[in-house]
């Protein structure tokens, strides 16, 4: 990828920012904090000369934000975010890509410190994208991400999970629609989800969020009548409950 930038055969804007995001994420798979940091001063600069919906695209990844963390450059990311939750328009076209950012903005790992006003900035920013956003198809399965992300960064254990997770039981029946962009793609962060997606992703969250909190059993019997409706076995997720 980097040599398709180089040699200039990517020359369209998505097509380096895709090119630029995807060397970015490999560096944080690789936890190699600097190389990432290097590459991705690159692909924010480039960023900051498009257009004002692409802001998101470079706080969509919580490894990423991790990795950089984890080499002290997490208040480069949080300024990335900050930019972009204050001066990017959510429209029709990015606001599955501004959910994204939300989420990695929320996201915690107990081996990392991460500042709590950060995160309740972010929790603001959340929320506010929520409230913005009550129309959209995607509404309950955003707002099932929040209140797993919420109860994981604030300990909270007194959110009805529990409800908006059964809410989702039936779609684990439907057929899964199939992606049709790369990994860190525009078209890939944009695109709809589908039913049965949504349903894993936002469940699969609800159980590791309250495993997260010391909630074993709320965990179990959501996971267990879950899987009755066709969520898959998540060997994580056994393992975490000891089975």
């Amino acid at each position: 990828m980097r040599h398709l930038i180089d040699s200039g055969e990517a020359k369209d804007f998505e097509d380096k920012c895709f090119c630029l995001w995807n060397i970015s994420d490999s560096y944080a798979m690789l936890r190699d904090s600097e190389n990432e940091y290097f590459n991705h001063v690159k692909f924010a600069n480039l960023v900051s000369r498009g257009e004002n919906k692409y802001s998101f695209w470079t706080v969509c990844d919580a490894t990423q934000r991790f990795t950089l963390i984890l080499g002290g450059k997490g208040e480069f990311w949080e300024l990335l975010y900050r930019d972009a939750a204050e001066n990017s328009v959510v429209t029709d076209e990015n606001y599955r890509i501004a959910y994204e950012a939300h989420r990695a903005a929320m996201s915690v790992h107990p081996a990392l410190n991460i500042s709590k006003d950060f995160l309740l900035y972010a929790d603001d920013k959340f929320s506010l994208f929520l409230e913005n956003n009550k129309n959209r198809r995607e509404y309950d399965f955003f707002r099932l991400i929040y209140f797993s992300a919420a109860m994981k960064a604030f300990r909270n254990k007194e959110l009805d999970i529990e409800t908006l997770c059964s809410d989702f039981f039936t779609l684990l029946k439907k057929e899964e629609m199939p992606r049709q962009f790369l990994l860190g793609e525009w078209g890939n962060f944009n695109s709809p989800r589908g039913e049965r997606n949504m349903a894993v992703v936002g469940i699969t969250a609800a159980v590791n969020a309250l495993i997260d909190i010391g909630e074993n059993n709320r965990a179990e019997k959501i996971y267990i009548e879950a899987k009755s409706f066709g969520l898959p076995e998540n060997a994580y997720i056994n393992k975490r409950l000891g089975g």
